[in-house]
């Protein structure tokens, strides 16, 4: 299978997938117990008013209208109106998307620059201390949840030592360092479970790489392991790291729910959260939308980049 023809079986992939999650979605949101009328109308909820509220949303049409006549508004670009803010959709996700896309490109980073040299070493150094305590923190890394390592880490730098910021946002226009520093613990907090992953699998990754054929050839030849480890196993190792890379970025925008939440971070994550608090059935629709098109995309360059690195997968999926 030629280059151009992988990448096109990948993108044609998209309708299928989008269009099956547009149903889930809909399908979801409005099985879900409660009435945005009532949510809206609060103490001041009859019968009456929420029967007229439900006619001006358009809930009253059976629902196979509503989703014939919100997927024609989503191709066209149009996500329809929130129902809490009388707002277009469309608008407040790209508002709010920007800064859970700062708080993951600034977790990502961090989660590479920690995780691949510990994974490294402990397979240089296996059955080592460098080993165990590079496992030891995987385990740590992966067992302890996001919000307690989160509310740990605000009590601690943030409470008692008071270094830094409890919560709360500033954007980078209007001061850079000031916006680091709101973001050093939700950065460190998300980051933890991605080191503990991508450690592990760079350091197993590259311990069933050396024993391959070739690498025995090498050993055999009298070359270091030094030389063997980071000269010819690196790069092969990173090719299943390289998924898992692509998965964990995936997974951060989604992920990010519990962080922003915590610390007050006006993103997709919390946006998401208070939409269905509020039963605001178009901003939920269209923020899971676009969390599955950021899947999508992610998805999509991580398997470009695994068929570059590995020419012999466009074989085996022609």
């Amino acid at each position: 299978m030629q280059w151009y023809e992988y990448f096109l079986k990948r993108v044609l992939l998209f309708i299928p997938i989008m269009w099956g999650v547009s149903i889930f979605v809909f399908l979801i949101v409005h099985l879900v117990p409660g009435s945005p009328a009532v949510t809206m109308l609060g103490a001041q909820a009859t019968p009456e008013l929420v029967e007229e509220i439900e006619r001006e949303l358009g809930l009253h049409r059976p629902m196979p209208v509503q989703y014939v006549e919100w997927l024609a508004g989503v191709l066209q670009g149009d996500l329809g109106t929130s129902y809490s803010n009388r707002r277009p959709v469309a608008s407040v996700l790209a508002e709010r998307f920007w800064v859970s896309l700062q708080l993951v490109l600034m977790t990502f980073p961090v989660a590479f620059v920690f995780a691949i040299p510990l994974g490294i070493a402990a397979a240089m150094k296996k059955h080592s201390k460098v080993d165990y305590a590079s496992m030891g923190i995987g385990v740590i890394g992966v067992s302890i949840p996001t919000f307690f390592s989160a509310v740990l880490l605000m009590t601690v730098f943030a409470v008692w030592l008071g270094w830094l910021p409890v919560s709360g946002y500033v954007s980078p226009r209007e001061d850079l360092l000031e916006s680091i520093r709101h973001m050093i613990l939700p950065v460190t907090s998300m980051a933890l479970v991605a080191i503990a992953v991508m450690m592990r699998m760079m350091r197993s990754s590259m311990l069933d790489t050396v024993g391959e054929e070739y690498i025995r050839f090498l050993k055999a030849k009298g070359m270091s392991r030094r030389t063997i480890m980071l000269g010819h196993a690196l790069k092969n190792s990173f090719i299943p790291v390289i998924t898992i890379m692509g998965l964990q970025f995936g997974y951060m925008l989604s992920g990010a729910v519990v962080i922003e939440e915590i610390f007050a971070i006006p993103g997709l994550g919390r946006t998401i959260l208070q939409a269905v608090l509020q039963r605001d059935y178009p901003l939920v629709q269209g923020s899971v939308l676009l969390i599955a098109l950021w899947f999508a995309v992610v998805n999509l360059v991580t398997d470009l980049a695994v068929a570059y690195l590995d020419p012999r997968i466009m074989e085996g999926d022609s």
